[in-house]
């Protein structure tokens, strides 16, 4: 047995080794772990069913494209949800930040479902994991030692250069949406995005003018203040960005599928969006122990 006199130095190496593995988490994330188990197999049929039963969708066929193109993206995602609470379990840090994103993500999902789908036979599902993935979200963010996580990271981590890249990413989505929005209210009609949904794609411009965009430059600022919750919110974004950006892609390719012309601009901008958001995303958490 170690004495406490003898070897203090290697007590508290040890404490701290300890420590670092089991305080980045308060209890929450046993409930966070439950209310995921959840969310997975509904998703799983969710998304599987949005893209393999050809009835199920009654929205306008302009917005399929865009409605299937997120099903592929979420169940493309649900593994790395898996992996992510697997390894948050064991105080990564990079995995609690990837949890925080991927939750994000599904919140953003399912809000469009539950609030822009037409009704269909799945409308209790979206309900589901709208309510799901907000208190999943809620869970885990509430269990960090955001201090500890803040620690992880070494004197070399990108947060100018990442608080850089959210303000960027924040004036892309606000210059691209408000100009749509402004145009339409100056000449008196009514924006291309929620015209070819009728009405469906109010929630798009809600969400990232009302809660994206905002959290983004909050993100930034506290990147550049050193403020803990910085770096968990900047690295739930970028992972946020890679999957809206992902999602967007492949909601691009569902179109030329589907005979639309393909907005050569607008793949660009989405492209920039995911393939910038890997890069920084793993740029980020290469500068983070565990």
């Amino acid at each position: 047995m170690i004495g406490r006199s003898k070897y203090p130095l290697l007590r508290k190496r040890m404490l701290a080794s300890r420590t670092q593995t089991i305080t980045t988490f308060s209890p929450n994330l046993r409930v966070a772990q439950l209310i995921t188990a959840m969310i997975v197999p509904l998703a799983l049929v969710s998304s599987a069913g949005g893209l393999f039963i050809k009835s199920l969708y009654r929205d306008p066929p302009s917005v399929l494209p865009a409605i299937q193109g997120q099903d592929l993206v979420t169940l493309l995602a649900l593994p790395a949800l898996i992996v992510a609470l697997f390894f948050a379990q064991r105080g990564s840090a990079r995995a609690i930040m990837a949890l925080l994103g991927l939750l994000s993500y599904m919140c953003y999902a399912y809000t469009g479902a539950a609030f822009a789908y037409a009704f269909n036979a799945f409308f209790l599902i979206y309900v589901a994991l709208f309510s799901l993935s907000i208190s999943a979200l809620v869970t885990v963010a509430n269990g960090i030692d955001v201090i500890e996580l803040q620690q992880r990271f070494d004197s070399a981590a990108p947060r100018r250069p990442v608080g850089i890249a959210l303000i960027v990413l924040a004036f892309m989505l606000a210059i691209s949406e408000l100009g749509q929005i402004i145009a339409s209210l100056t000449t008196s009609t009514v924006p291309e995005l929620i015209r070819r949904s009728g009405g469906a794609g109010n929630f798009v411009y809600v969400l990232d003018l009302g809660i994206v965009v905002p959290l983004a430059l909050l993100a930034a600022i506290w990147l550049w203040r050193c403020v803990p919750w910085g770096d968990v919110l900047a690295g739930c974004i970028l992972i946020k960005a890679i999957t809206i950006g992902f999602a967007l892609l492949s909601a691009t390719w569902f179109s030329v599928r589907a005979g639309l012309p393909l907005e050569i601009g607008l793949t660009i901008v989405y492209g920039t969006i995911a393939i910038g958001g890997l890069g920084m995303t793993a740029w980020y958490f290469r500068h983070c122990r565990g």
